[in-house]
């Protein structure tokens, strides 16, 4: 499966296999598994990698209903990865760090307002921290950030990146993604994958799969 233009910035590598993750901010396995991807993965598929242009990898934002506010996160990573490609993979990390503050049960009493706030904020460290804050303050970053992330247009709409999220839900039902994390081998799930992997596991599949 494709990504439109606006979205290029989930895909890391190049390579004629793709590897496509689907994953959920507030999903503890989804959060595993990006760890490890990050750590074991990632480093072999870009420049001066083993795998270098053999392998994308593609992380495919997929909020699920039963975790109640995963749509405010997703839609940061959204807005966050088309403003800073760069950082994408650094944010997507950083947001994992808080996960556990927006488990179902913490936030019976918090308002989207208060979601949205706390995601602005790891996103300017994220900035903050690769020294790409330029000349602006904390403050505009995080009023530019949180206008992004506003309801734009239409009552029922979302943020900057709404149509982009609406589309990677819609890819999701069309090719029947039940759970996260789900993982596709040149478009086909292989649940092999695991959210458990550690270093060892990812090197023997890379190696079965692109050796």
């Amino acid at each position: 499966m494709g990504l439109p233009r606006s979205l290029a910035f989930l895909r890391t590598g190049t390579g004629g296999q793709s590897l496509e993750v689907f994953i959920d901010p507030l999903c503890p396995p989804s959060r595993n598994i990006t760890r490890s991807l990050a750590a074991n993965v990632v480093p072999h598929i870009t420049k001066g990698g083993k795998y270098e242009g053999k392998l994308q990898l593609i992380t495919r934002i997929y909020p699920q209903p039963f975790h109640y506010l995963s749509a405010y996160p997703s839609e940061a990573l959204l807005v966050f990865g088309q403003e800073h490609p760069d950082l994408f993979w650094d944010y997507l990390l950083a947001t994992y760090d808080i996960q556990e503050n927006f488990f179902n049960r913490l936030v019976l009493d918090k308002t989207p307002r208060e979601v949205t706030a706390a995601y602005v904020d790891v996103a300017v460290q994220v900035i903050q921290k690769a020294g790409k804050l330029g000349a602006e303050s904390v403050e505009v970053a995080k009023e530019a950030l949180t206008s992004k992330l506003a309801v734009h247009e239409k009552n029922n709409g979302g943020s900057s990146a709404f149509l982009d999220f609406k589309f990677l839900i819609r890819e999701g039902r069309q090719n029947g993604i039940h759970v996260t994390p789900t993982a596709l081998l040149n478009g086909l799930e292989d649940p092999a994958v695991s959210s458990g992997w550690g270093k060892a596991e990812w090197e023997q599949y890379l190696a079965d799969k692109l050796d």
